[in-house]
């Protein structure tokens, strides 16, 4: 990672976004944090399809990948990024945390045969702004056919958020408000 001043900070990060949510929390702002930056690091990589078949169709692979932003570059959510954001966190509270969003989509072979198709992925930047008891999380749909609509990508975070949460025995996640349509 780069320079400190731009830790979770993406310089160019959209103006406008297709979708927010407020998330309220229980928890002091730092394990909020942790919570966020270890639900994104578990998800990264992972097959989650089974969970999201209501939404993309039974025949469909699922998996996600995050990076957080450091200036202009993304990097990767690895065990080494993890221990770095981490290591930051319990030194200062983050005011923002941006992370680049990539889901992919693969067709699956009926019965399991054949090898898996790769589909068309969707990108997206998503940013959380941190405030005293709550957290916005803006969700900017860079492209892609959107399989997974911004609605469901923010309901899915916070419920895997409050998962981490609920694995230290601490409070749930409520979203407070909900929104989505092009905000200025």
């Amino acid at each position: 990672m780069k320079s400190k001043g731009s830790l979770g900070t993406y310089w160019d990060f959209p103006s406008r976004y297709h979708g927010a949510a407020i998330l309220e929390f229980n928890l002091p702002m730092i394990e909020v944090q942790k919570s966020i930056l270890n639900a994104l690091y578990r998800l990264n990589g992972r097959s989650i399809g089974d969970y999201l078949k209501t939404l993309i169709g039974s025949n469909i692979n699922v998996i996600f990948e995050f990076g957080v932003a450091d200036g202009l570059v993304f990097n990767y959510i690895d065990g080494e990024i993890l221990k770095s954001l981490l290591d930051e966190v319990k030194k200062r509270t983050l005011h923002n945390l941006d992370v680049f969003c990539i889901i992919r989509y693969y067709a699956l072979g009926k019965n399991g045969g054949s090898r898996p198709r790769a589909l068309r992925f969707d990108y997206y930047f998503i940013r959380f702004l941190f405030r005293d008891s709550e957290v916005e999380v803006q969700v900017f749909h860079e492209r892609g056919l959107q399989r997974i609509s911004v609605e469901g990508l923010l309901k899915f975070l916070a419920e895997r958020i409050g998962l981490e949460m609920a694995k230290g025995g601490d409070g749930a996640v409520k979203i407070k408000r909900l929104w989505t349509g092009l905000k200025p």
